[in-house]
C-alpha cells in the first residue's frame, strides 16, 4: 500500500518507492496516522507582492507548516488517505484520496481543496488524480497531477494551485532508483485585480535504500530545484538550487516510525531579476523535518493481542 503523502513525509513519488520497503519492515495494518512538521528558509517568502530590491537574497524569510492526515485500508487493493499538508509552493491544502491497486496497475483520484489561504477565498475546490505501473522487482512508472476548479480568476484573493509529477524507477538490490519531474503553481489575484504568480520545478535524481527486517531505511535526493515569483510588472524574482537531500525513518516499535529529514542548498543562486543577487555564501538554505507514523492493527489482530 503506498501512502499518497507530500513533503516532509515526502511526496507520493517518493513513497511509493518507499512502500516495498515499508511493506517488509511493518505488519499489516488498517489504519495508519502521520503528523509532521518542517522549518526552512529553502525558497521565496510568502509574503512578497512587490520585487526584492536589496542587494543580496535575505537569508531570514523562513518557511514553516505541517501535515496530519490518515490512511485506512477499505479492502483488497483499495485504501483511502485524508489529510492536511503545507507545501512552500501551494500553501494549505486538504484532500481526501482513494487508491486502487490490482496488479501491475494502481490508480487513486479524489477532491483537493485549498484552505484558507485568501481571506475573499477560504475554500478553492479542484481535483488529484494519479497512475502508476509497476513491473515488481524491476521496473516502475507514475504520474500524479492536481490543479483547481473553476473558470478563471477575476476577483481580488482568488487563486489556483497546480501540480505535476512524473517519475520513473528501477530497483537494484536492497534500493529503488529514480529519476522525477515535479512542477508546482500557485497564482494570486492582487488588489489591483492582476496576478501574483509562484512556481517552483525540481529536477531530481533518488535512491531509496532498505533492508529485509532493518528498522532503519534511507532515502537520498540530489537534483535541481528552480524557485520563481512573477510580479504583475513582469519583474520575476528566482533562485536556482542544488539540492542534496536525505530523509531517515526508523521503526521504533511495530506500530511507530519516526520520519527526519534535512533538504540541503548545496549551492543556491539567484536568477531571472536576482541573478547576481543570490543568498550570502555564508547563508545556510534549507528545509528540515521531523515526523511520525502511527500504525493502528487491523480490529482482528487487536482482539487476538488482547485475549493473548
Amino acid at each position: 500500500m503506498t501512502i499518497p503523502l507530500k513533503r516532509p513525509l515526502r511526496s507520493a513519488r517518493a513513497l511509493a518507492l518507499a512502500a516495498l520497503a515499508g511493506a517488509l519492515a511493518a505488519p499489516a495494518a488498517a489504519l495508519d496516522i502521520e503528523a509532521s512538521a518542517f522549518f526552512g528558509n529553502l525558497g521565496l517568502p510568502w509574503a512578497g507582492e512587490a520585487p526584492i530590491s536589496g542587494a543580496q537574497f535575505p537569508s531570514d524569510g523562513w518557511i514553516y507548516g505541517g501535515e496530519a492526515g490518515f490512511t485506512e485500508e477499505l479492502g483488497e487493493g483499495l485504501s483511502l488517505y485524508a489529510g492536511y499538508e503545507t507545501d512552500p509552493t501551494l500553501r494549505h491544502v486538504v484532500k481526501g484520496i482513494i487508491s486502487y491497486e490490482s496488479g501491475i496497475a494502481s490508480i487513486s483520484a479524489g477532491p483537493r481543496v485549498g484552505a484558507f489561504n485568501t481571506a475573499q477565498t477560504p475554500l478553492k475546490a479542484g481535483i488529484e488524480i494519479g497512475f502508476r505501473l509497476d513491473a515488481p522487482g524491476v521496473a516502475y512508472f507514475s504520474v500524479d497531477t492536481s490543479s483547481s476548479m473553476g473558470v478563471g480568476l477575476a476577483s481580488e484573493g482568488d487563486y489556483s494551485q497546480e501540480y505535476s509529477d512524473i517519475s520513473a524507477g528501477w530497483y537494484v538490490y536492497n534500493a529503488i532508483c529514480s529519476f522525477s519531474v515535479t512542477a508546482k503553481r500557485f497564482t494570486r489575484v492582487l488588489s489591483s485585480g492582476e496576478p501574483l504568480v509562484d512556481a517552483s520545478n525540481d529536477y531530481l535524481f533518488s535512491v531509496d535504500t532498505y533492508k529485509k527486517g532493518a528498522p532503519y531505511r534511507v532515502l537520498t535526493e540530489l537534483g535541481y530545484r528552480t524557485m520563481t515569483r512573477s510580479y504583475p510588472d513582469e519583474t520575476t524574482d528566482g533562485l536556482g538550487a542544488v539540492v542534496l537531500a536525505a530523509e531517515i525513518s526508523a521503526d521504533v516499535s511495530p506500530t511507530l516510525t519516526l520520519v527526519a529529514g534535512l533538504d540541503s542548498g548545496v549551492y543556491v543562486f539567484g536568477i531571472e531579476s536576482l541573478a547576481g543577487r543570490g543568498p550570502a555564501s555564508s547563508s545556510f538554505m534549507f528545509s528540515a523535518s521531523l515526523g511520525a507514523v502511527i500504525r493502528l492493527p487491523q480490529a482482528g489482530a487487536a482482539i487476538e493481542q488482547a485475549a493473548e
